[in-house]
């Protein structure tokens, strides 16, 4: 009689032992660690990436802002001042009546010097100081620049309530108050008779209305300052920006109102290409050659009449810190150099430069 035979492990399964196990969790903790260091690693490449597109976008526009404002200082249409009567004062760049106004024509250009790294612009002799430019709202070390100008555009039509508008022919300017009941160029921009004409052959009619421009650039300490008229507050951010204060209507009043033109810009330096010549050339009738002699940070009252090109340094920093980064280099923006020792070195930075000729003042005197 055949005998079964009992196996002694009847359907015994086969599997992982515990040491497979454990090297199989080994090996897939190292893959997990290495696809979490992989992807931290593009985060931060791509955190640097973005913060190195801040700043050359940043510093591009900005010194792209200041070189197009600059280019057009001292345009106002028309009117020409061949001998520029220098006023006995510096004007007042946020004076908004119209004797102010037009006086400071005289001064398409001027500006205010930050003596040291630390230290601000001495405007106390303005009337921006209180109610747009305390020192809460200025960056220590940073100059202020004043671009006097007209609108390319002329005029036509119905102007902005209690804008600022400039009416002028070769000889003769009148600053002027929009009014909603003008017609131009059937009447002034204040809706008055027209008194100031332009000559095109035999043709009289009424000289171009331009708005009038009145611009202040400067840094802040903050992006979006939530004080009176836009000041920085402690509580605001403290992201340094350059800025500009316009001449403009708010509200339907004559006002100057700070826009933001762009972040994370630390420090504005700027020189003054001054024309010494004395002599008066036959070419032109003028006094001076239109091509700058010397440089100076601060002109003399009687030298910015004869300011003919602007040398400008911005430094631009990114807007958020970088992991590791130590900044040691040294920036020379006009007459400082700025340090380590005077700056977060956990910020990547770039300095951007410029020097604009401005055209409309040195032009006459060197017929270019």
């Amino acid at each position: 009689m055949a005998q079964t035979v009992i196996h002694p492990h009847p359907n015994r399964q086969s599997g992982f032992s515990l040491v497979e196990l454990m090297v199989s969790m080994a090996i897939g903790l190292v893959i997990l660690l290495a696809i979490i260091s992989m992807l931290v690693t593009s985060s931060r490449t791509q955190k640097e990436l973005q913060n190195s597109s801040d700043i050359e976008e940043n510093g591009s526009y900005s010194i792209n802002t200041l070189y197009e404002e600059l280019r057009h200082t001292g345009y106002f249409g028309h009117y020409f001042q061949s001998t520029p009567t220098t006023p006995a004062t510096l004007p007042d760049p946020c004076a908004t009546d119209a004797t102010s106004l037009l006086a400071a024509i005289a001064l398409p250009i001027q500006g205010y010097r930050a003596t040291s790294k630390t230290g601000r612009p001495d405007i106390s002799s303005t009337s921006c100081q209180t109610s747009y430019l305390p020192n809460a709202n200025l960056q220590p070390g940073s100059d202020i620049i004043v671009i006097r100008r007209a609108d390319t555009a002329v005029l036509s039509g119905t102007p902005v309530t209690n804008e600022v508008y400039l009416q002028a022919n070769v000889s003769t300017a009148a600053i002027q108050f929009g009014s909603s009941t003008a017609n131009v160029p059937s009447t002034t921009a204040d809706g008055g008779v027209v008194s100031i004409n332009k000559r095109n052959g035999a043709t009289i009619s009424a000289a171009d209305t331009r708005k009038l421009h009145v611009t202040l650039f400067f840094v802040a300490p903050c992006s979006v300052g939530s004080g009176t008229n836009g000041i920085c507050t402690s509580s605001d951010d403290t992201i340094p920006t350059l800025k500009r204060l316009d001449l403009t209507a708010a509200s339907g009043a004559t006002a100057m109102v700070i826009t933001p033109v762009a972040e994370g810009v630390e420090f504005m330096k700027v020189l003054y290409g001054i024309d010494t010549d004395t002599t008066t050339k036959s070419e032109t009738g003028m006094v001076g050659s239109g091509v700058p002699s010397t440089y100076s940070n601060a002109p003399t009252l009687s030298e910015w009449t004869s300011v003919m090109s602007v040398q400008a340094w911005l430094l631009v920093r990114t807007l958020s810190q970088s992991a590791g980064q130590s900044d040691n280099k040294s920036y020379t923006l006009a007459d400082i150099t700025l340090t380590a020792a005077d700056l977060n070195s956990a910020y990547r930075r770039h300095l951007f430069s410029s020097e604009v000729r401005l055209t409309n003042l040195a032009g006459p005197r060197s017929l270019e």
